[in-house]
């Protein structure tokens, strides 16, 4: 999730786009605070299946 606005970028389940991977780059630069993942920097994203 970034905030703002506080709204998920991807719910449990959901597939990884390269269009939602765009989105976060985007938040990131736009300096929105990203809550949620394991990795602060978003460098990388934990996948568990």
């Amino acid at each position: 999730m970034c905030y703002p606005p506080g709204i998920p970028i991807l719910a449990p389940g959901e597939r990884i786009t390269r269009e939602i991977l765009e989105h976060i780059r985007y938040a990131k630069e736009k300096g929105c605070s990203m809550t949620g993942p394991e990795d602060p920097e978003i460098r990388r994203i934990n996948v568990l299946t």
